[in-house]
């Protein structure tokens, strides 16, 4: 599924425009990314968490030479789904 996807199931759900449903998809997506940039995780409850959280320094390998490399911390985002969205194998 692709963000257009989701433009056309909240067109048919809501009975929205195409416009008006992109505005609103895109409205909840900026939110999400605005929240996140500021280090504040995003919890929707019964699907999951967005976390931010600082990756630690670690050692890396150039592959084309070999050597080692540091690589710098960074922020990063991870998804935790909530136990309702996790789904059995059979």
């Amino acid at each position: 599924m692709i963000k257009s996807d989701i433009i056309t199931r909240v067109m048919e759900e809501m009975g929205y425009t195409r416009t008006q449903a992109d505005k609103a998809v895109n409205t909840v997506l900026k939110t999400i990314i605005e929240t996140l940039s500021k280090g504040e995780d995003v919890v929707i409850r019964r699907f999951g968490t967005f976390e931010v959280y600082d990756s630690k320094r670690r050692k890396g390998r150039n592959l084309k030479t070999g050597e080692e490399v540091a690589i710098p911390p960074q922020r990063v985002v991870r998804f935790k789904p909530s136990k309702k969205l996790k789904f059995v194998e059979e």
